[in-house]
């Protein structure tokens, strides 16, 4: 009998061991455990500064173009010249408007953290100023709202604590881009 005992006394150690380790898998793809940890791309406001938005007049420079006389009076009447020419950034008019390249921005999914309006106190925030308007060559130095989020991130990733989460707009976590990506490939695997 008390040999008996042991065995059920081991067996049961062996399914709590069993239990710990699901425990710690799950535990280890909880969004902000298992997500890829970053320092910012961009020190300072100069280098930021080289990936600001075009305006149109630099646009149509890259492109070699010029305006017809019937553009130039367009313009002048509306304040913009959108979808006329083929620009391969973003392009901001004279009024304000801004032109993307189709596909420029890839669309936030559902439930992503970018989803809902951020503040520097989000870690999420960071990563989407970096990705959304700096990368995308969107940052607009006469936009306020850019300026703060510049002068935020800045502050950041020169702080004691420069490190945030790398979200993107495919994955927000490292454990996602595990279960969707062929070895880091971003290419998701054949079911």
């Amino acid at each position: 009998m008390l040999k008996r005992s042991r065995h059920v006394q081991r067996l049961m150690f062996l399914f709590a061991i069993a239990g710990l380790f699901a425990v710690t898998a799950d535990f280890a793809c909880l969004e902000d455990v298992c997500a890829d940890s970053q320092t910012g791309a961009y020190k300072t406001r100069a280098e930021i500064d080289k990936d600001q938005i075009k305006t149109l007049e630099q646009g149509l420079k890259d492109l070699g173009q010029a305006l017809t006389p019937e553009q130039e009076k367009a313009l002048a009447h509306d304040g913009h010249l959108l979808g006329l020419f083929a620009f391969e950034v973003p392009v901001k008019h004279p009024n304000g408007a801004v032109e993307m390249p189709k596909g420029w921005l890839k669309e936030i999914p559902e439930n992503h953290p970018w989803a809902r309006p951020l503040t520097p106190s989000d870690d999420a925030y960071y990563s989407f100023v970096e990705e959304r308007i700096f990368r995308s060559k969107l940052f607009d130095p006469k936009n306020p709202d850019h300026v703060k989020a510049a002068d935020a991130y800045i502050a950041k990733v020169n702080s004691n604590t420069p490190t945030f989460i790398g979200w993107s707009a495919e994955a927000r976590t490292e454990c996602e881009k595990i279960k969707t990506d062929a070895a880091g490939t971003g290419v998701k695997p054949a079911e």
